[in-house]
């Protein structure tokens, strides 16, 4: 691939006969009577391109597209800049690979600004449709939340299985007389006082969609929709090299960030559905309680 970065914005090609037939390059060019002036281009391949540096021609897979002060122009790999043109090759090759990114960058910019509707629309859909992320959002809080509408038994456990990351529910209860004589005689140790043993209620579906780092609201409010308004606030072809910079690493993130609030909401549906949450009915002891939660299941549907 070669980059040519000109005044009219950056121009790709694959095809290296583009480069020798430009006004211009010679393939032989004696660095000894010229003066670098620009470095305009950049490539890498897979085949080797023989440097255009008459007394080197060493082959090399990257390198760049320089213009000396004369008109004329040649390519040359990295290490023979650095050998010829010593201090003005660093600087000019430091310079163009940063005028390259930030022309790449505002591009993405400008090309994601087009998209904007579309992509609000999107989390729009996501957020609004029936049983979507605002319904699962307000919904779940509950069961992670103390004093939020469920027993704090429930929130209990749920908070541990999210800390834990694990989708058992258990319980556990005093182990029988036979079943410690077992356990001394299949570990060969010595048991006193009472023993308990954990048993699984029930594998409850969806609890990733707890996890902290699953929250809808800071996925499509804050990251997605806040950061959105955010750049359509700001001039893109005024933004400096580090805010340009900034905001495209952001916007390569944004589409996984909505494939991935999709499947929290899936996840969020599974956890929802009543008969997966009946279980913790079991590990409740108060009554209150237990009207607590069956009420919280009541109002999901």
């Amino acid at each position: 691939m070669i980059t040519i970065n000109t005044n009219k914005g950056l121009i790709k090609t694959e095809a290296w006969e583009d480069i020798e037939s430009r006004p211009g390059f010679v393939k032989d060019l004696n660095p000894k009577d010229k003066k670098l002036d620009s470095i305009i281009g950049r490539y890498i391949f897979k085949e080797k391109i023989r440097c255009g540096l008459s007394n080197c021609h060493t082959q090399h897979t990257k390198g760049y597209v320089v213009a000396t002060k004369d008109g004329y122009e040649t390519n040359i790999g990295k290490d023979c800049g650095r050998t010829y043109f010593g201090v003005d090759f660093e600087t000019l090759s430091r310079k163009f690979d940063r005028d390259v990114t930030e022309v790449e960058n505002r591009e993405k910019l400008w090309s994601f600004n087009f998209q904007i509707e579309e992509i609000e629309k999107r989390i729009h859909d996501i957020r609004s449709s029936k049983n979507g992320a605002d319904w699962v959002q307000k919904y779940t809080r509950p069961l992670i939340s103390r004093n939020k509408g469920c027993p704090d038994e429930v929130v209990g456990r749920l908070l541990n299985m999210v800390k834990t990351r694990t989708n058992l529910l258990t319980t556990q209860r005093l182990a029988t007389n036979q079943e410690i004589e077992d356990i001394k005689a299949i570990e060969n140790r010595k048991i006193e006082g009472p023993h308990y043993i954990e048993e699984t209620v029930a594998e409850i579906s969806g609890v990733e969609a707890l996890y902290l780092e699953n929250d809808l609201r800071e996925l499509l409010v804050i990251e997605l929709g806040n950061k959105i308004n955010e750049l359509k606030e700001n001039d893109i072809d005024q933004m400096s090299f580090e805010e340009l910079r900034r905001w495209a690493k952001w916007i390569g993130t944004v589409e996984n960030t909505i494939d991935n609030s999709v499947s929290i909401v899936e996840q969020g549906k599974r956890l929802l559905n009543t008969s997966n949450l009946e279980p913790f009915l079991k590990i409740i002891d108060l009554k209150k309680d237990e009207n607590l939660f069956k009420k919280f299941l009541q109002s999901i549907n």
